[in-house]
């Protein structure tokens, strides 16, 4: 597996569990009555948000370097 496989299997993960904590936002905010999302999901979706950022950014470094 190459540096730009492995970095792309990471970016896959990154994305599932982005998705993943919107939706459990999405639930939770409903099921609660709550009329503004809780905190630690706001925190937790902009932490992976910018793991996210860093890994493209890793990418496109890897594929100028040509690895």
């Amino acid at each position: 597996m190459t540096e730009l496989d492995k970095i792309e299997t990471r970016i896959e993960a990154v994305d599932t569990a982005i998705a993943n904590v919107k939706m459990a936002m999405g639930v939770d905010r409903k099921m609660s009555s709550d009329k503004h999302v809780n905190g630690h999901y706001t925190k937790a979706l902009t932490e992976l948000i910018l793991v996210q950022t860093q890994l493209h950014t890793l990418r496109t470094r890897a594929i100028t370097t040509g690895r």
